[in-house]
């Protein structure tokens, strides 16, 4: 299974602000559905936290119409102040999906101000569990230890009904995306570190990085691996462009790190770990991980629930009668109904503003216009069944 992880600190700028800039590079959108990972996890930071914002943002929307090119549908979208985690999968993984749930923590002054923090976001796929968590956590060199309690802290309040999974790191497969802000540690310059940069040493340079530390001395992140870095710190530039801000020793505070419940490292490879310098609308880079999980997964076997006849014959404003068939395993409902779509690209938010009928015919059955539970879904072209 492929799971790609992004995470940009996008610094309270809107993605409309440079009119030339696309998404696509970052994302790696390159609408060859087959190919494309299965599995998308977006992390966003310092989004702008207007009103509005609260139940859409102009950052989702883009990254969804760039995500929904490559074939997947959003499978949610959890806003934990001005964090915002957005996940993606493809259609036919949608019937093994199962036990879905999420969270969202406050870390910042007083333990309580949301401004940091993080959003989790959990599930069951082919039997196995899976969460994913985007975090923001507390700046500046001199906070090492505020960062440590916020990890620790993370994963002691995230809560989830699953039995066997109800704390974050109980999770056969942990994802762990954000802005973690783990510095160079102090009493490296500014000098030093562009010094070691213009030589190409990022391994020695490396050597002073408070995140690696803190998981030798066993301290944080206990248990996560992360790929091979080699660009160039994402943090902090002048905004607008590629050069470092001289009043900040550069810094990799972007970071995709994994844990497996089994501490096994081969579990999941890194095909890719990368930063996107020729971003520039933030004073962060953003970051990028391909990843490839010892996890089987099936397109053509996935357990379809309910199939339809043909229906290239529909025509539109003209009534026409379906036939389709339940597997064993559904169990029909009177709240059961049927619906077609021109465009289907996320599944979180209710059935009222994200899956609108461009036309269709509820049978004697009641309009569902509120949040909805999944259990089962299928597509067939543009049909889509929901039990």
């Amino acid at each position: 299974m492929k799971v790609y992880c992004c995470t940009w600190n996008v610094g309270s700028e809107s993605p409309d602000k440079d009119d030339h800039m696309t998404l696509d590079s970052w994302l790696s959108v390159t609408g060859d559905k087959e190919n494309a990972a299965d599995i998308y996890a977006v992390c966003l930071q310092e989004v702008s936290l207007s009103p509005i914002s609260w139940i859409s943002d102009e950052w989702t929307e883009a990254i969804t119409n760039a995500v929904c090119q490559n074939g997947l549908i959003r499978l949610c979208r959890i806003r934990q102040f001005g964090i915002v985690l957005l996940v993606f999968v493809k259609p036919f993984m949608l019937p093994s999906i199962s036990q879905i749930g999420d969270d969202t923590i406050a870390t910042g002054i007083g333990g309580i101000l949301g401004n940091k923090g993080a959003a989790v976001f959990r599930f069951r796929l082919y039997g196995k569990s899976i969460c994913i968590t985007g975090c923001h956590l507390s700046a500046h060199t001199e906070n090492l230890q505020k960062r440590n309690e916020e990890f620790h802290s993370i994963c002691e309040n995230a809560k989830f009904a699953d039995p066997d999974c109800q704390s974050l790191l109980d999770h056969d497969y942990v994802f762990w995306l954000g802005d973690l802000n783990y510095r160079l540690c102090e009493g490296v310059s500014y000098e030093m570190t562009v010094m070691a940069l213009e030589a190409n040493r990022l391994d020695e340079l490396r050597k002073y990085d408070q995140l690696l530390q803190e998981q030798q001395k066993r301290t944080a992140f206990v248990g996560f691996s992360e790929g091979h870095v080699t660009f160039k710190p994402t943090y902090k530039y002048d905004k607008g462009t590629s050069q470092f801000d001289t009043g900040r020793v550069p810094s990799w505070c972007d970071r995709v790190l994994w844990r497996t419940a089994d501490s096994n490292p081969s579990a999941i490879d890194i095909a890719t770990y990368t930063s996107y310098p020729e971003y520039s609308l933030s004073d962060h880079k953003p970051v990028a991980a391909h990843l490839e999980v010892e996890l089987k997964i099936d397109a053509q076997g996935a357990r379809r629930g309910v199939e339809f006849a043909n229906s290239r014959d529909w025509i539109c404003y003209q009534e026409a009668l379906i036939s389709y068939s339940l597997e064993s395993y559904i169990k029909p409902s009177s709240w059961d109904w049927i619906g077609v779509y021109k465009h289907f690209s996320r599944m979180d938010g209710s059935i009222s503003q994200t899956m609108s009928p461009t036309y269709g015919h509820l049978r004697n059955l009641p309009q569902v216009d509120s949040v909805f539970r999944l259990t089962q879904t299928t597509f067939q072209k543009n049909l889509v069944y929901i039990n």
